[in-house]
């Protein structure tokens, strides 16, 4: 059994609730011939120390989603904001107009090179090639990062971006949902304590099994694993930390992580009873348990 499992309770009298935490949204759209832009941030407005720490912290997501727009590289690709941080709308200024630049111009040179080797092919005429430029696809990008949470001891913030690149269909990208402490502003870094990936087996499988069921599949528990793609046959915790709500604790997967690209992206709720013995005492303190 993992450790969290034999640890000892813990007394949660000594955690105060904090009040709710004001927010503000910061909304931009732009567009151009073969890019558009969506960009929408929810930050804490308040000048307290958690509110501060929370603002700070989504600053980092926000510069490290920003930087890296479709990229797979760890090349950035312009500079973190270097400004007064306490100029939270300069902040966000600052990377939704690099954003936007990063897009327009991926954008304008990918159709400058789709139409290159278009009017270079001798295989069709110039009413063909005018018919395929009229049509050539564009690049869309929204980035999201909003409070989805305000409980007593914690705030959950989304960080959820779609891009397309003028493919075969766009892709969900983004920094998942962030637990915060609303005592101290830091992120709770991790809700399952570690050395547990085992013992969770059977909740990770019937959530996911949940989850198919209302797709209106055929999956059961026996068969699970011939709809998933799995490097050893335990189903990972995912690169997404879990994050608590009304009902428990929230797992999601990112498309292509366990399952294919038609599975979407799979997600359940483990009740906090069921969940509690393998929580980290981080995660039992912040939700009251």
């Amino acid at each position: 059994m993992c450790p969290a499992a034999l640890a000892a309770a813990v007394c949660w009298s000594c955690v105060n609730t904090t009040a709710p935490l004001r927010t503000r949204v910061y909304s931009y759209e732009e567009s151009t011939d073969h890019a558009s832009i969506k960009f929408s941030a929810e930050l804490p407005d308040g000048n307290n120390h958690s509110a501060r720490a929370i603002r700070e912290n989504l600053f980092g997501v926000m510069d490290n989603q920003l930087s890296h727009i479709g990229s797979y590289e760890e090349e950035r690709l312009f500079d973190p904001y270097d400004g007064d941080i306490n100029d939270t709308e300069g902040c966000v200024k600052y990377y939704y107009d690099n954003a936007f630049k990063v897009i327009s111009d991926g954008a304008d040179d990918d159709v400058r090179q789709r139409a290159e080797y278009i009017n270079q092919d001798t295989g069709i005429d110039d009413a063909q090639k005018e018919e395929i430029l009229s049509r050539m696809p564009g690049w869309e990008y929204e980035f999201s990062l909003e409070m989805i949470t305000d409980a007593d001891y914690y705030a959950v913030f989304q960080s959820q971006d779609y891009i397309y690149m003028g493919g075969a269909h766009g892709g969900v990208t983004g920094a998942g949902c962030i637990t915060f402490d609303k005592a101290t502003g830091s992120i709770v870094e991790q809700f399952i304590a570690p050395g547990c990936e085992e013992d969770i087996q059977p909740l990770l499988r019937k959530g996911l099994v949940e989850y198919f069921a209302d797709a209106d599949t055929q999956i059961n528990d026996s068969n699970l694993n011939e709809y998933l793609l799995l490097e050893k046959d335990l189903i990972p915790i995912p690169a997404w930390q879990p994050y608590p709500c009304e009902d428990g604790l929230v797992f999601v997967y990112q498309q292509y992580e366990i399952a294919p690209y038609a599975a979407g992206m799979p997600s359940f709720t483990v009740s906090f009873e069921e969940i509690a013995p393998y929580l980290t005492p981080e995660a039992r303190r912040i939700i009251g348990q």
